[in-house]
This record gives structure tokens, C-alpha cells and sequence, in this order.
């Protein structure tokens, strides 16, 4: 074993060049599958630090109406209750989220401090039963039994109370009624699925579960409620159809004639439900798409690395012949020399692996890294000393991979064909270089036509008309009915200033789930029938506001009383769904069992209400009510509204400053909270800017190592071919002219490898771009443009190499001796 580390050393002293390349190829690897690793750990693993993972469920249902299907992440609130009580055998306990965060989160007073928290729940108390927490303070059996208790995580007792003990500290929302602190538990990790900061009781009057059986029935076609379930150890999921099934056919059937639908459940794993379908009035979660990608771009980047060495130990095998042939002489085996030049992979892969892990840390320290990634990647291997040994299997994985046929080929020499040099060495088992070459440059053309397709996908939803302006709109956030009710009031004040073009309101962001409901619509030839539509209050003016084009009618206006909650504005989507030839006069009923009625008085040309992942679906819009007399007064501090500023866009910071003036003057009990609306709408693509990140990094990385290895192919071919040069040079030749030859063949290389990246790269783009319901056509020349930048990048690097040697005086390279 010394004499080997010698002769390891002494290869690395005397070919300084061929050892930085391999190094810093293969720790480049190293770090970009660690980054990836880490990344995709986290995904792969949300919700698995809770005890009972492997028996939580949550329920996910769809309702259908005459075709019209809508699949639904909440359910009704009764939902789980029934279930427990008709199958206890199988369900052994349920647990409830109810969303109370709208638009900037739920405001929380104590003292003078109120800050807004975006992730609060009204939960069931046995939910730290069924989800696992880490408890600082106060009692989980008992915290939230009592309808004043509230739940906090440590980050909300740190903002208020500091590092002192806040159980029994009082906190109010905007009703005033006084909370109590009653149990503080730690952070949730960040791969969870489900965050929150706040917990409060549902055992209050508004929130208890109806005892009456028609009325629970009933409520079973409301949803509004996460419900998760925890069944029996053996539940085996796939007999769930059958349950719900039966479930609908007891409670929901008889309903279910009169409303002219149906509805059926289906079973999300705690572990799963981050990457599972999207449904409506979902949480954010991630995209299986987008890991395959990933894990895809860490395998590639290792496998170019590992080429490399592959390349490099073959192309200069030359040099180790004699060595090979004295061995084998004096004794040695096969076995023994392949295990030698096996090593001495391992050894190369371990150098890099530390080198790879002190880069990580470096660029998790000092780049954006996480930003694009989405999370805090962590890499502490003193908290988690499995990583350890998962580096390690890494290193000796790479090794292997890299050196395995470099130690086969280079042991498999006869002794005298060793001794004499004729083991074919000189070229290096040439074809399998090239096609390693070939396999390289596939791989790094393929991410450089992702990376343009998916920008060239991107560029078109940001250029993309929505149908509504959405540059230069202020979203300001309304709280409490007290503050909505001064609309009127903050419309005359705003107008005042001249940079404030126009003024509106909506209940819902655009880009957001909007409400849905269960409609009767009258159809074209008389009669009517049934529809789930998507429905908004608006304010007045909100079509000039947004920019909305009007096709047909007139637009909505609360002078004319008859347009206040009974009048409707369609969008061209509905009239195409039911065939209208003449939509204006038509009768809509939103919801069943005398809902909301009024008749059709404008038709609206289609936009984009939701992201661009989705069609554009059939919208219903009608003058927002301000009356809240039928709203319980604990509610009412709750209800919020959006008003809609169209500002000019010039000296924005004064505008600003104007509206915050304003608004404190209407409501001074909370701070001015505000969004552009533009830049909401970007974040609907913030994973998908993430990704086209993620892989133009990682394509440059990939590039770049492929191009390391091509660096040293053609300083070993330069090298080995000097006195042709040389001679060559004697008989006219240019320096182009070599430097053309020398790349001829790498060039032919990089062209193949183009189109098959081209084939590659076409069917993958292909199946990221069917998340979008509008998208770009696949342009060709971005194939053409990845298959230059390949080709050019390789010209330069060879060129780069061979420009020295081929310029040099040919008679000093005629006196070269092998």
C-alpha cells in the first residue's frame, strides 16, 4: 500500500495539469450533486418527522355538476366527524385546519405591537395528538380545550414576549376578545406541508359541529375545512373508493338528485400531499416535474465528471505502460493492478469530495443558492452525521464509477506488449473516448436548449396579454367592516391627488382562487340547468380600473339599485359554454336553494383571472354589497376587501406616502399594507423561474466540466501529435490551419451530439410546457443556437489548448521524442 500512495504521489507531481483537472472536475461534481442532494431530501421527505406519518391522511374530494368537475383540498367541516362515527373501526381519529388568514395574514395585538401573521388555523384539540411538535411550554391535553386558549409557534413568542416564558399572556385579534397564551411549541421543520405560527381552538359557538342530521347532511355539500385522518395500523388505502362510495350513497345521494350532482373522496398520504395533483384552495406545493429535473441535472453533472476521468486515465495510459509490464514481471495480477489504478480513482474522488463539500458551504454562505432553490438547504454534518456517511458512499461511489474501466483496461496488458509499447495506449481505446466526448456534449447541449426553451416559455408569460392591465395597480388591503364601510370616503380623498388615475375593489387578488359555487343558468332555447361558475364582487369602476374591455351591455353601477347584488357581468368563456346567442337578459341563480338571482347586463372579453397554468374559466361578476347586518358580529373585524389603486407610475414614492396618509386617517388601528399587483401575479412563476435558475447554473457547470475534460483531452492529443505538427508546419501549414485539424474531429462531435441533445431536450421541454395551458411553440433555432454554443465553446477550448504548440517553431517540435 505505501509503495502504491508513492506512485500516486509521484503521478501527481510529475502531471500537475492532469491531476487540477481531475480534482476540480470531480469536486465540482461533487458540490452540485450535494446542493441537489440536499434539496431534493427535503422534498422527498416532507411531513416524515411526524410519529405517525404512515396512518395520516387528508381528505381531498370532488364535486361534480352535470360534467362540470372541481376537486377541492378542503371539505366540509362535518366531513370527518361523520366519518369517524361510521367507521370506527377504521378511522381512529380526525383532526380539522380552517384557514383564518386572508389577503397580508391575521392581525395580532399585544400592547402597542401588532404585526401580521400569514399562517393561523382554527384547529381541533386533539391536533397534538395526531401531529408531532416539540412542546417549550404548557400542556397539549389541555391548551386548547378551552375556546380562549391559543397554540403559538417559538418565532411568535420570540416577536412578542423575548426569551421569557409568555404562557398565560393575553394576545387579541381584531375583535378585541381577549386570548390567552396557553402552549408554545418549536418551529415546524421546513418541510412541512402544513405551516403555522398560531393555533386557535374551534370550541368556539361559531365553529361547534351541528347536531341536527338533516342539517349535517346538508352541510356536507359546503367545504371550507383540511380534514386529516388516522387510521387503523393495516387500513389498506385501496379499499378507500369503496368507503366513500357507500359514504355518498348514505348521507349525500338524496341531496346530491336535487342539486344535480355528485361527490366522491379520495385518500392524500401525510408523506405525499406535497407533491400531489394540485386541487383547488390548495396550500402551496411542489412539483414532481421539477425534482425529476433536478435529480436528472445532479446525475448528469456526475456522470460528465466521472467522464472525464474516464477520458483522461485512458488517453494516458501510454505513459504508464512500462510500469504495467515490470509489475506484471515481477508478480503482480491482475486483480492486484486493477485494484491499484481502482484505488487511485477512490483516492482522486475523496479529495474532491472534501474539496466539493467546503465549496457547498462556501456558495451556501455567499450565493443565492437557497433563493433559487425555494428553501434553506443545510449542510451540518455534526447534526446529522448519517450525511456523513451518505458523502462518503458519494466518494466511493464517483470512484468506482470513474475508474472501473480505466483500471480494467490499463491491468488487461500483456507484460511483453506492455514493455515494447504496443498496447494500442497511444490512442487511447480511441472510440470509446469519442464516445464518451459524444456523451458529454449530448448532455451539456440538451440543459443549453432547456435552458433557452424554458426562457423563451417565460419571456412569453410575462409578454403575454392577460386581458387587464395589471402594470401600476396598488392592491391595498381593507380590514374590518368599519373601514369597508369608508370606501366611499377613501374614493373621493384618493382622487384628489393626480397621480391616482382610478379607484376600485375586489374581495379576491387576482391570480388566487376565487369563490365557486353550484348555479342555475338559463339556457339558450328555454329552461334552465346547472353549473358550477367561479363568481366575484367587484367595486364600481372596476372594469375601467382593470382595463377590461366590454363586449356587450353596460357595466355594472351601484346608482341604478337594481345592479347592487342582482345584476351580472359574464365573461365570453360562459356565453361560449352555453351557447348563447343572445346572453344579455339571461337568468343566473348563484348557489342552490334561493340564492343570489339577477339577470345578465354585460359580457366581458375573456382574461386571465388565474395563472396562465390554467384556461380561462367561465366568471360571473356582480356589485359587491357593503351591507353586513346578516354577518355575526365576531366576524365582522374579519371581513376584508382589496381596493384597487391606478396610479400614473410617476413619482411613485409621493403617490405612496399620499395613499398611506390617507389610509391612516380612515384606519389608524392597523399599518398601510399594500402589494403591486403586477408582482404578485410574477410570484405564480416563482418555481418556474426557480427552475430555468437552477438549470442555467447547473448547465454552465455542466458545460464547464465537460469542457475541463476536452482541456485535457487536447493537451494529451497536442502533445502526442507535436512532431506531426511540426512537420506539418515545415511543409506550409498555417497555425488555423493545425488548430482546425486538431479540432476537426471534437467539432463532428459536438454536431452529433447536438441532435441527439435536440431529440432529448424537445421531449422533456415538451412535458414541462403541459403545465400551461398557453405556451410558446418549440422553436428550432433554439436547437441550432444550443448546437453553435456548443460547437463553439469546444472550438475554444481546444483552440485554446493547441494555440501554443501550434504556433510554436516546428523545428523545436521536430526534435520531440516520444
Amino acid at each position: 500500500m505505501r509503495n502504491y500512495l508513492a506512485v500516486l504521489l509521484r503521478t501527481l507531481h510529475r502531471e500537475k495539469l492532469y491531476a487540477a483537472i481531475n480534482v476540480a472536475g470531480l469536486s465540482l461534481g461533487v458540490a452540485c450533486c450535494l446542493i441537489l442532494g440536499l434539496f431534493l431530501r427535503n422534498e422527498l421527505t416532507y411531513d416524515r418527522y411526524n410519529v405517525n406519518h404512515d396512518h395520516i391522511y387528508r381528505v381531498v374530494n370532488e364535486f361534480n355538476n352535470n360534467g362540470n368537475a372541481n376537486q377541492f383540498a378542503v371539505t366540509s367541516r362535518m366531513l370527518g366527524p361523520m366519518l369517524a362515527q361510521e367507521y370506527p373501526q377504521i378511522i381512529k381519529g380526525f383532526v380539522r385546519f380552517q384557514n383564518n388568514t386572508a389577503n397580508g395574514g391575521v392581525a395580532i395585538h399585544h400592547g402597542n405591537e401588532t404585526y401580521y401573521w400569514e399562517h393561523s388555523y382554527f384547529v381541533d384539540d386533539n391536533v397534538f395528538d395526531v401531529f408531532t411538535h416539540k412542546i417549550l411550554y404548557g400542556d397539549p391535553k389541555t391548551a386548547l380545550k378551552d375556546g380562549t386558549g391559543t397554540a403559538v409557534s417559538a418565532t411568535f413568542a420570540k416577536k412578542y414576549f423575548g426569551d421569557r416564558n409568555p404562557i398565560g399572556e393575553t394576545i387579541t385579534t381584531d375583535t378585541g376578545i381577549p386570548l390567552k397564551i396557553a402552549l408554545v411549541f418549536e418551529d415546524q421543520p421546513v418541510n412541512t406541508h402544513l405551516k403555522y405560527d398560531i393555533l386557535f381552538s374551534s370550541n368556539v359557538p361559531f365553529l361547534r359541529d351541528q347536531d341536527n342530521p338533516t342539517l349535517r347532511r346538508q352541510a356536507l355539500w359546503n367545504v371550507g375545512d383540511m380534514t386529516y385522518i388516522v387510521t387503523a395500523p393495516g387500513f389498506d388505502p385501496s379499499t378507500w373508493p369503496r368507503i366513500s362510495d357507500e359514504f355518498y350513497k348514505k348521507y349525500m345521494a338524496d341531496l346530491g338528485k336535487q342539486l344535480k350532482a355528485t361527490w366522491h373522496s379520495w385518500l392524500q398520504p401525510l408523506t405525499a400531499t406535497h407533491l400531489q395533483t394540485e386541487v383547488g384552495y390548495d396550500l402551496p406545493n411542489g412539483n414532481a416535474v421539477y425534482l425529476y429535473g433536478c435529480a436528472a441535472v445532479a446525475v448528469f453533472i456526475l456522470v460528465v465528471a466521472c467522464i472525464n476521468y474516464m477520458n483522461l486515465a485512458t488517453a494516458r495510459a501510454a505513459r504508464r505502460a512500462r510500469s504495467v509490464g515490470i509489475r506484471k514481471i515481477l508478480g503482480a495480477s491482475r486483480l492486484r493492478l486493477g485494484l491499484q489504478f481502482l484505488g487511485e480513482a477512490v483516492v482522486f474522488a475523496l479529495i474532491a469530495l472534501i474539496l466539493g463539500v467546503v465549496l457547498v458551504e462556501l456558495l451556501l454562505k455567499f450565493t443565492p443558492i437557497n433563493s433559487l432553490l425555494g428553501q434553506e438547504v443545510d449542510l451540518d454534518l455534526r447534526r446529522q452525521p448519517q450525511l456523513l456517511a451518505w458523502l462518503l458512499g458519494l466518494g466511493v461511489l464517483m470512484g468506482l464509477l470513474s475508474g472501473l474501466y480505466p483500471a480494467i483496461y490499463l491491468s488487461s496488458w500483456a507484460p511483453l506488449s506492455a514493455l515494447t509499447g504496443k498496447t494500442g495506449a497511444g490512442r487511447g481505446n480511441l472510440r470509446l473516448r469519442e464516445g464518451l466526448v459524444l456523451l458529454q456534449f449530448t448532455i451539456s447541449a440538451a440543459v443549453i436548449a432547456a435552458t433557452l426553451l424554458m426562457g423563451a416559455q417565460m419571456r412569453y408569460i410575462a409578454n403575454k396579454s392577460l386581458g387587464f392591465q395589471k402594470e401600476n395597480r396598488l392592491m391595498v388591503t381593507l380590514r374590518g367592516t368599519t373601514t369597508i364601510d369608508k370606501i366611499p370616503t377613501l374614493r373621493t380623498e384618493l382622487a384628489k391627488d393626480s397621480h391616482i388615475l382610478g379607484v376600485s375593489e375586489t374581495q379576491v387578488m387576482l391570480g388566487q382562487d376565487i369563490n365557486i359555487v353550484m348555479s342555475d343558468v338559463d339556457k339558450d332555447g328555454g329552461g334552465t340547468t346547472s353549473l358550477t361558475l367561479k363568481n366575484e364582487p367587484i367595486g364600481e369602476d372596476f372594469l375601467q380600473v382593470m382595463g377590461l374591455q366590454l363586449l356587450q351591455g353596460r357595466d355594472l353601477s351601484k346608482r341604478l339599485l337594481t345592479d347592487v347584488g342582482t345584476n351580472f357581468l359574464v365573461n365570453e368563456t360562459l356565453v361560449r359554454k352555453l351557447g348563447w346567442a343572445e346572453p344579455l337578459g339571461k337568468h343566473i341563480t348563484l348557489g342552490k336553494g334561493g340564492g343570489q338571482s339577477g339577470r345578465v347586463i354585460g359580457v366581458v372579453r375573456d382574461f386571465n383571472f388565474r395563472s396562465l397554468h390554467t384556461e380561462v374559466e367561465p366568471l360571473v361578476m356582480f356589485a359587491t354589497n357593503h351591507d353586513f347586518s346578516n354577518i355575526p358580529e365576531v366576524f365582522r373585524p374579519f371581513q376584508q376587501r382589496l381596493l384597487i389603486v391606478n396610479i400614473s407610475g410617476q413619482d411613485v414614492g409621493h403617490t405612496l406616502g399620499y395613499i398611506e396618509k390617507v389610509m391612516s386617517q380612515v384606519d389608524a388601528k392597523h399599518p398601510f399594507e399594500y402589494q403591486f399587483l403586477d408582482e404578485t401575479l410574477d410570484k405564480l412563476y416563482k418555481s418556474e423561474h426557480q427552475l430555468m435558475g437552477l438549470i442555467g447554473i447547473f448547465s454552465a457547470v455542466c458545460i464547464f466540466i465537460a469542457c475541463l475534460g476536452l482541456f485535457g483531452l487536447a493537451s494529451f492529443t497536442t502533445e502526442q501529435r507535436t512532431r506531426e505538427i511540426g512537420t506539418r508546419k515545415v511543409l506550409g501549414a498555417t497555425t488555423w490551419q493545425i488548430i482546425a485539424l486538431l479540432a476537426r474531429r471534437i467539432l463532428i462531435l459536438v454536431l452529433i451530439a447536438a441532435v441527439l441533445a435536440a431529440i432529448a431536450a424537445y421531449f422533456a421541454i415538451d412535458q414541462w410546457l403541459a403545465g400551461f395551458a398557453y405556451k410558446t411553440a418549440i422553436n428550432p433555432l433554439v436547437f441550432v443556437l444550443s448546437a453553435a454554443a456548443a460547437a463553439a465553446i469546444a472550438f475554444a477550448t481546444v483552440a485554446l489548448q493547441s494555440f501554443k504548440t501550434a504556433s510554436a517553431d516546428p523545428v523545436q517540435a521536430l526534435r520531440f521524442i516520444e
